[in-house]
């Protein structure tokens, strides 16, 4: 195992997550602006042969973990800066009429630039957190394999050359060690909390190509001879310069984004094994902003969400995100489950909508789950979308993926997915059929037992049909409204439960007819009654 250690001198982080526009600063820093940093150095001292062979086995490795400490975020402020790219004169006031000016050139006023364009810059930072007062923060990046000993030098010598990291006033130290801290950011298949980019193979040839350093330097070596020549010779200087460059002047070309690479906390290793449904405990949550909303809006919202995925997915659309077989019929097949997480089961809880969840199906590769669903929850920067909920006559409000370092109790998934034997109803369990008779809810527990079983849960022991929810919060049953029957548009009854199991199961618990469209939700309980959250 080998890391680069990362410490920041200033005790912040200055770079932009979001391009030029500069708002936002990027927290972590990512693997692949380290690289771009080592790359940097390697070029701008002599491009050591030793050193260049170790970047190429580095871009190899494939996706580093991570040490990252949480962070705060210093407010953007709009600063007016002289600018370094432009070398025109200075303008004074030379008359009081309008557009009057005297041009000063810059030679005259020797090093003090006074009256320089200024235009408006924004300066993103991101300040680590740190234990002590004093300390620096510090970042680690983390490969669980050993360094060859004829690479450990040369990558030593290359990390001391790298002074700062994004902004060039963004100082830091950088160093190699044996022995980095265990991650605490890891790479992760399918989605994940972070969208980062990385490194790969090939990126210090694409980094060198595009800085053009050799053609920029060979262009001003051939003008600078042109300049001081005469006659034929300044004749066949020029033309050598139009053969060599015919499109003229080359340039420095930015570099584009390397790969994507998705991060997320270390799973904590099971003490033991649990069973689960058919969707991945790994829920995907989004945060709701704007109007309030309560739980008697779940199937408004959750229409409204699969409404905004439908209109954004790549085409043809997968039958495990549309419900729907090619041929247009109703899947068969577990497919995607969007349901709400509401403030339910504490005190003062008034049930209210703080998010939205998605529960995708296990089955699913989570190669194919990012290739879909990315585009709709992410930017071109990797940062969470806002995705815009409207139904055209009841609500609007925007939601984005959960990014809090410490979210609220129930935006996080441990709440919905911890295991537990006793689970209870948070929105209504949707019956598939009518019953009648004196045993009727004895046949509607049945039915429950065996919505259990249909998403791959052990059968439960005993199941507690109820017109209240045991979470404080929740609405009456009767309060909720009601799905109706595709075939006949009959009204499907739905009902509370209590449901028990022999043995601890793991969530997302999704139940009934209505699990697809958030009724059904279950969250877990404590042995006794008390609510696990």
């Amino acid at each position: 195992m080998f890391g680069l250690g990362i410490r920041y001198l200033n005790g912040w982080a200055m770079a932009a997550a979001d391009g030029a526009r500069k708002e936002i600063a990027e927290w972590p820093q990512h693997p692949d602006r380290v690289f771009m940093a080592l790359a940097a150095a390697w070029f701008e001292t002599g491009k050591d042969k030793t050193e260049g062979e170790v970047l190429q086995w580095l871009e190899q490795l494939g996706p580093p973990g991570m040490v990252v400490p949480n962070a705060e975020y210093r407010s953007i402020q709009t600063s007016f800066v002289p600018i370094n790219d432009n070398a025109s004169p200075i303008k004074t006031k030379g008359s009081r009429k309008k557009g009057d000016y005297k041009e000063i050139p810059l030679q005259q006023l020797g090093a003090c630039p006074i009256g320089r364009d200024r235009q408006p810059r924004s300066f993103p930072v991101a300040i680590p957190w740190v234990n002590n007062i004093g300390d620096i923060p510090e970042v680690y990046l983390i490969w669980n394999i050993d360094i060859p000993k004829d690479h450990y030098n040369p990558l030593e010598n290359l990390c001391t050359k790298v002074v700062s990291l994004g902004c060039s006033a963004s100082l830091v130290q950088m160093w190699l060690t044996r022995e980095p801290p265990e991650p605490t950011l890891v790479p992760t298949e399918g989605m994940a909390k972070f969208r980062l980019r990385v490194f790969g193979k090939g990126r210090l040839s694409y980094l060198e190509a595009r800085m053009n350093k050799d053609a920029i330097i060979a262009y001003a070596d051939l003008e600078t001879q042109m300049s001081k020549a005469k006659g034929r010779e300044k004749a066949r200087i020029k033309n050598e310069l139009i053969e060599k460059f015919p499109q003229g002047r080359p340039v420095r070309l930015r570099p584009e984004p390397g790969f994507w690479q998705g991060y997320d906390i270390p799973a904590s290793p099971s003490k033991e094994q649990t069973r689960g449904s058919i969707f991945d405990p790994r829920i995907v949550v989004l945060a709701l902003s704007g109007k309030r909303l309560g739980l008697h809006s779940t199937l408004k919202i959750t229409e409204a969400l699969r409404n905004s995925l439908l209109s954004t997915c790549l085409q043809p659309i997968p039958e495990w995100i549309s419900g729907h077989t090619p041929e247009g019929k109703r899947s068969e097949r577990p497919h995607i489950a969007m349901f709400p997480l509401p403030f339910v089961g504490r005190e003062h809880a008034d049930g209210r909508l703080m998010g939205l969840a998605l529960a995708v199906p296990r089955a699913i590769d989570p190669k194919e789950c990012d290739g879909y669903l990315v585009p709709w929850l992410h930017d071109e920067y990797g940062l969470p979308k806002q995705i815009r909920l409207f139904d055209g006559k009841w609500f609007e409000c925007n939601a984005e993926m959960e990014m809090r370092d410490t979210p609220p109790l129930n935006l996080q998934p441990e709440m919905w997915t911890t295991p537990s034997k006793r689970w209870a109803t948070v929105t209504p369990v949707v019956l598939d059929r009518h019953f009648d008779g004196s045993d009727k809810w004895e046949k509607a527990a049945e039915t429950i037992k065996d919505s259990c079983e249909r998403i791959g849960l052990p059968r439960p022991i005993e199941v507690i049909l109820s017109p209240v929810s045991m979470f404080e919060g929740v609405p009456r049953s009767n309060e909720f409204p009601w799905m109706s029957r595709k075939n006949d548009g009959g009204r499907m009854h739905h009902t509370h439960a209590v449901i028990i199991f022999e043995e601890k199961v793991q969530g997302p618990v999704i139940l009934g007819a209505g699990r697809y469209r958030g009724y059904g939700l279950c969250k877990p309980v404590r042995q006794g009654g008390e609510d696990n959250a």
